[in-house]
């Protein structure tokens, strides 16, 4: 030990010797550092102090079953967030996170203090086919200043870029979004789906590397994408190579100086990325409206970053056509490390890989500012080395520059890459430089926005408009307000318009209204107890009418009226010629997300005192019209309301109108419309006279000019009338032939509609009239519908995303589970559960390295149908896992093997693994099979007693259901492990019986299907047996003919009540036993058969009318199967099946069985949203119960939260779409992004139509075809039909009975459909392709169960 040590010590002072004889060396290009004296040995102290930090960090405390949370992609339980603005702080530092969740990462953050402070977003997209391409950013910094990027690509169409480019500094349009001119950057869920939108002006041309007042040609130009992860994240604070770190640091000089400046610049900023697809649409002015579907990266960085301290950056980032993405940045930051190299490699299969080393090098790479042609680079990852070609394209290679005054410039390069000379890519090389010249453009003079006061709580009951707390909306509701903001900006916008004095009643006035009349607070709480309990009481219309009539009637009180007449004689409003209007102002009308327009009164014309107080009655009336009732239900808002009232000075307006910031139907902001008529803006704005058009340009220097005048009839218009209220007169014909403003009059209109909108910092519709050449405004209120989603938008918006066009996506197996559309809620949970029960499959056999929490790796969405990802799955076969095989694994999933898709294309994408790792991963495998009974055995332990705790308040209940939500996947998981465990148990049998050779012929299939003929205890063929028992009950009380002339609902309650007798006891007991089950029982908007009985009665009436006999089936054991084999098996194999047989066949029956056990959970769950449905209703946060079902789960939480409607509008739209999803349909086998089939193809014509599928139970059976293509049109069957569907599940079985014979278009040996029909002896084929296409119902086929096939006859 001591001779050791002497040679360490001897060792280590040659090393120290050498190293101090060893002379420094010098920077590359005098900046760039190099490894130097003692680099090892300082190498080897960062890599051990970064360790140590990763380590503290992994070994932090947890909090409960969070990290399985993580896991399943729940995120924090929701009770826990508070995302409401992030805790100032910066980056967490190396080995540090800087957010404990992701939603914590995700939201808008607080600004910490200090001048170079940011929050910034980037999203880069590009095709694959072509050379479209785009990239925006909106970085959020102090004082409302941010940088914004916009640049677009298209290809026939050319390159655009935002009008401010290359300055990228702009005003944010708000403090918490990202949006800036024009851009709108949104998180859907966090780290899994963002919206990106983009209405505005866009440059096209060359892009340009300095700056001119030259505008160019300018577009219109509008796009949206829905961006979808399909990679995990990277966190630069915790994810980086420490290997890569250490060089970094080793290669600096170490002083006191240095250690300060890096722990200060490391604690400053964090940064992730994230890898994904886009699918939206661009339109652009002038062009087709073109859907896209891109992939590209998302980048977050927030905290603290100052562009002088950044010397140069090379930055490349690459998607590659074999899914892998990479990130490899060089970079070289003055105060700290001058030469770093850092980056990533994202897999497919999940795996992420930190970049270790690189050859790249700053002073090789356009060190001089030249940027070549041409770059070759290599790196190592994950223990790899790569090789990677790049290739710029100098047509597209825009030039930014950053900061305020321009401290950065970068250079934003499109590029071409070779990965290993192979493998193509697309992406961008981003060059920065610091930018020693300074800003060239203007200085940037920031808009001051108008900023909605903060007030104390206000009690007074009357405001005068020019009150600071008059532009407070939640004190005189938003009308007044933005009136109120008006009068102030008229003494800033130099007097180019008036605002009409007046004054507003206040909230507390209507609330003080109330108080003193309890009948007005008693009417209201039962109108709402009335719309909340039930929404289509046809008694509510009459319930509103009695509530207004009841405001209208009750006399302000005193107090109220005092208010209101001293101060409109204060603003001198009550002479014999003043006319006063009078306009209601709720606090949710004309806002961002609500309108509500035309639905509250206004009084216009009125004389003196008494009517303006009328008047005042009347508008808060209006707020209990059955209109406004409805509208606030639908939008999830609570009927009882607050509203102020203004009452203000009358126009006596020449004309009078409305104008639009910019073209409210196609958003085109390079456009004003103004629409005039003459006298009052009534006549415009009611719609009842066809009012002049006038259409404004505008350019970025706020220059209008008309470019077009379209005269409209204006065959009458309105007036004061002499007598009060206003009166409709004709236009005369020569007045109505020409416009009813002056050309002057309309610029200076639109001069002052931009000042109002540079104030509010979003687009306006303005109210306006015009007296005597004076402008007045009477309401600016925000246009709301320029980033509403589209139909496309909305249909795809759940699709996943897969990071290669090379991934197999098939309807089989999950299309039979979840036949057509799924709901938002059942994406967000069943979906969700589904897919982290198949990674976890996946890590057990070796398939998978890593859960995936935002990722779809092993199911796909598409237009809310399902599919089964094939190269996902595939990969748990036998290039991972010795005792796995393709073959098998697809001949039970999809009733064929896909020949077309090779071990060795999987490999190419997911990877494979040495023989160790193999031998490790079949032995994991096993254990994990091993623990499915103890797992499923706790499962029906645990469901004998498990409920969602409840609560009497929705949100409440909610944060129930969502920390319970773990224990949903968890059912899942089991079942699914014990359905792998039957899967082997088949393919051993299967492999025994076929001498272990891969292609089956029909014969081996048929023989397969004797030996499963008899599998005992099959809970879904329970089913059939059990509604065969209720009808012969039904038959024997001699109840048959009454029973069926009841309707569902009165048969059901019969059934269910003591009258019914033994067939009442057989019904509930049925309900007992399967009363969870019911068709796409996993969808949790399908109500069980428990919660609606009468989805049982058409199958109860078919029974009753059929006059089949129920046979009892002969069963066969297990050794008469084997003697009854057709194929060739040697005595040793038919011992082997002997002892294989039974335990297969029980696996059968444990999968189906754990198969209902996970969907009774799925129906506590399923009860338990409807019960949260309910409470939400009551509570007003829904219109109907029904549309809980179109929200995710996270948005439910954001519903019951902030009670957003423009999510429950978003859910009803959602909702409407549905029908249209459930109709499309797909190919069973697709490559890349599934696509809709054509329904209008033509249809096969001929005598003789045959087609091949697998068999699953003999028998050959002639007789007539019924093609259902819905459970809805499952009436129609008749005894003896050959049922031909796409697939079967749980809610067919009670046909069953009925049938000759099945054929489905997908399934495989142990689908529903095949276990089912081997039970009743049917013959039976799957994975019969177009089936529903070629055949129709009323055909004569024979079906062939023993060799595979069903033909259509011609009957003489």
């Amino acid at each position: 030990m001591i001779f050791l040590a002497s040679i360490l010590v001897a060792f280590l002072c040659v090393y120290i010797a050498a190293s101090l004889l060893r002379g420094e060396p010098e920077p590359l290009n005098g900046r760039y550092s190099v490894p130097g004296r003692f680099y090892t040995l300082k190498k080897l102290l960062a890599v051990c102090i970064y360790r140590g930090r990763l380590f503290l960090k992994e070994k932090g405390p947890g909090t409960g079953n969070e990290p399985d949370r993580r896991k399943m992609g729940l995120g924090s339980p929701k009770g826990d967030l508070h995302t409401e603005g992030s805790q100032a702080k910066g980056g967490g530092g190396l080995g540090a996170s800087s957010r404990s969740s992701a939603e914590e990462m995700e939201c808008v953050q607080q600004l910490v203090d200090h001048p170079h402070a940011i929050d910034s977003v980037y999203f880069m997209g590009f095709t694959e086919m072509d050379k479209t391409f785009f990239a925006v950013r909106v970085c959020r910094k102090p004082d409302d200043f941010c940088e914004m990027w916009v640049l677009l690509r298209v290809e026939g169409v050319g390159d655009f870029q935002h009008p401010i480019h290359p300055d990228t500094i702009t005003s944010v349009d708000s403090k918490n979004s990202w949006s800036a001119g024009g851009l709108k950057l949104e998180v859907l869920e966090p780290h899994q789906r963002w919206r990106i939108a983009f209405s505005g002006i866009l440059r096209r041309g060359l892009y340009r590397d300095n700056w001119t007042e030259e505008e160019g040609e300018l577009l219109h130009v509008k796009f949206t994408f829905i961006w979808t992860a399909f990679s995990s994240v990277f966190d630069f604070d915790t994810d980086l190579h420490p290997s890569a770190i250490a060089q970094a640091i080793a290669k600096e000089k170490w002083n006191k100086k240095f250690f300060e400046n890096l722990k200060e610049y490391n604690q400053q900023q964090t940064h992730y990325e994230q890898w994904g697809q886009y699918v939206g649409a661009i339109e652009i002015e002038g062009y087709e409206r073109t859907e896209l579907l891109l992939r590209g990266v998302r980048d977050h960085s927030y905290g603290i970053r100052n562009w002088t301290h950044m010397h140069r950056y090379v930055l490349i980032l690459a998607h590659f056509e074999n899914g892998l993405s990479l990130n490899l940045i060089t970079l070289s930051i003055s105060a700290t490390t001058t030469n770093m190299k850092i980056g990533y490699v994202m897999f497919p299969n999940g795996r992420k890989a930190a970049i270790d080393w690189s050859d790249a090098s700053l002073a090789d790479i356009a060190d001089d500012g030249i940027i070549a042609d041409l770059y070759r680079i290599s790196f190592t990852a994950g223990g790899q080395l790569y090789h990677l070609q790049v290739s710029i394209d100098k047509n597209a290679s825009p030039v930014m520059f950053g900061g305020l005054t321009w401290g950065g410039r970068i250079h934003e390069c499109v590029a071409n890459y070779r990965l290993n000379l192979t493998v193509r890519g697309w992406g961008i090389i981003e060059f920065h430089y610091r930018n020693e010249s300074g800003r060239q453009a203007p200085d940037f003079i920031p808009v001051e926005k108008f900023q909605e006061p903060v007030v104390p709580e206000c009690s007074e009951l009357v405001l005068a408009l020019s009150n600071e707390a008059c532009q407070c909306a939640a004190v005189v509701g938003s009308k007044g307000a933005q009136l109120a903001q008006l009068t102030e900006m008229q003494k800033h916008i130099r007097n180019q318009f008036s605002v009409p004095a007046g004054l507003c009643v206040t909230i507390a006035a209507l609330e003080y209204q109330m108080k003193m009349n309890s009948s007005l607070w008693q009417a209201v709480a039962e109108l709402n107890d009335v719309i909340c309990s039930t929404p289509k009481n046809e008694n509510l219309r009459q319930l509103c009418q009695r509530c207004v009539e009841l405001f209208r009637k009750t006399k302000l009180v005193s107090e109220i009226e005092s208010a209101i007449r001293g101060q409109l004689e204060e603003l001198r409003l009550l002479g014999a010629e003043e006319r006063l209007a009078v306009r209601s102002s709720a606090v949710w009308e004309d806002t961002e997300d609500t309108s509500a327009a035309g639905q509250l009164e206004t009084k216009l014309g009125l004389k003196g005192f008494e009517q303006a107080c009328n008047a005042v009655q009347e508008c808060w009336a209006s707020l209990y019209s059955f209109q406004a009732v409805q509208y606030r239900s639908q939008r999830g808002q609570p009927v009882p309301s607050s509203m102020g009232v203004v009452i203000q000075q009358m126009v006596s307006a020449q004309a009078a109108g409305v104008l639009f910031t910019c073209d409210p139907v196609t958003g085109h902001s390079g456009r004003m419309i103004i629409n005039a008529n003459y006298g009052l803006g009534e006549s415009v704005v009611s719609g009842h006279s066809e009012p002049d058009t006038i259409t404004l340009s505008r350019s970025l220097k706020g220059q209008c000019q008309i470019i077009k005048m379209d005269i409209g009839a204006k065959k009458q218009h309105y007036q004061q009338n002499a007598e009060g209220g206003i009166i409709s007169d004709p236009t005369f014909g020569s007045e109505a032939a020409k416009c009813s403003i002056t050309e002057d009059i309309i610029l200076r209109l639109g001069h002052v509609a931009l000042q109002v909108e540079k104030a509010y910092g979003n687009a306006r519709d303005i109210e306006w009239a015009v007296k005597d050449t004076k402008i007045y405004l009477l309401q600016a209120r925000p246009i709301t519908t320029f980033y509403t989603e589209s139909e496309f938008e909305l249909m795809h918006e759940f699709d996943s995303a897969l990071s290669t066009d090379y991934e197999w996506m098939t309807t089989s197996n999950v299309g039979e589970m979840m036949p057509g559309a799924v709901t938002p809620l059942t994406s967000s949970t069943f979906v969700r559960a589904i897919e982290y029960a198949l990674q976890e499959l996946s890590m057990k056999a070796g398939g998978n390295p890593c859960f995936s929490p935002y990722n779809y790796k092993y199911l796909g969405i598409c237009c809310s149908h399902l599919f089964m990802n094939l190269m996902g799955m595939n990969s748990n076969m036998e290039q991972n896992n010795l005792i796995t095989q393709k073959n098998m694994s697809e001949f039970e999933l999809l009733g064929r093997v896909v020949n077309e898709l090779s071990l060795n294309d999987v490999a190419l994408i997911n990877g494979d693994s040495p023989l160790w790792k193999r031998i490790i991963n079949a032995a994991q495998y096993v254990q994990y099979m091993t623990t499915a009974d103890s797992r499923a055995n706790r499962l029906m332990a645990k469901l004998k007693t498990f409920q969602i705790q409840p609560a009497n308040k929705a949100q409440e209940f909610y944060f129930n259901i969502d920390r319970q939500l773990p224990e949903y996947f968890e059912a899942w998981c089991t079942s699914l492990s014990k359905s792998s465990s039957s899967g082997m148990w088949n393919a051993v049998l299967v492999s025994v019986l076929s001498q272990g050779k891969t292609k089956w012929t029909s014969e081996l299939l048929a023989d397969v299907a004797v030996l499963y003929s008899t599998c005992s205890d099959i809970v879904s063929a329970d089913i059939p047996s059990c509604i065969e028992a209720i009808a012969e009950a039904i038959r024997t009380q001699d109840q048959c003919t009454e029973f069926l002339r009841l309707d569902a609902k009165t048969a059901v309650s019969w059934l269910l009540s003591q009258k019914s007798g033994e067939a009442g006891q057989k019904f509930q007991s049925f309900l007992q036993k399967h009363g969870f089950r019911c068709l796409r029982e996993a969808e949790l908007h399908e109500k069980s058969w428990t919660s609606d009985p009468t989805k049982l009665l058409p199958a109860i009436q078919i029974a009753l009318q059929s006059k089949k006999l129920v046979v009892k089936k002969v069963e066969m054991s297990p050794e008469k199967a084997i003697d009854s084999l057709k194929s060739s098996v040697t005595w040793i194999r038919k011992c082997v099946l002997r002892l294989v047989l039974p335990r297969a066949r029980k696996a059968i029956a444990e999968r189906e069985q754990l198969k209902a056990e996970a969907i009774r959970m799925n129906d506590v769950f399923k009860v338990a949203y409807w019960r949260l449905a309910k409470l939400m209703l009551l509570e007003g946060y829904l219109p109907d119960e029904d549309l809980l079902f179109f929200l995710t789960h996270s948005e439910i939480g954001q519903v019951l939260q902030q009670r957003s409607s423009a999510l429950v509008t978003k859910a009803q739209r959602r909702r409407r779409l549905l029908g249209k999803q459930m109709g499309l349909q797909f190919k069973e086998m697709n490559i890349g992004k599934p696509v809709p089939i054509d329904q209008c193809q033509s249809e096969t014509n001929g005598r003789q139509i045959a087609l091949q599928g697998m068999t699953v139970s003999q028998g050959i059976v002639k007789g007539t075809a019924r093609v259902v293509k819905t459970i809805l049109e499952a009436d129609c069957i008749q005894m003896g039909d050959i049922l031909i569907v796409t697939s079967t599940d749980i809610g067919w079985s009670p046909y069953f009975p009925l049938l000759g014979g099945l054929v489905t278009e997908i399934g495989g040996l142990l689908s529903h459909g095949a276990v089912v029909a081997r039970e009743y002896g049917l013959p039976c084929i799957v994975s019969c392709r177009g089936a529903t296409s070629l055949f129709k119902s009323g055909d004569t086929v024979i079906l062939s169960g023993k060799n595979g096939f069903v033909q259509k006859v011609e009957e003489n």
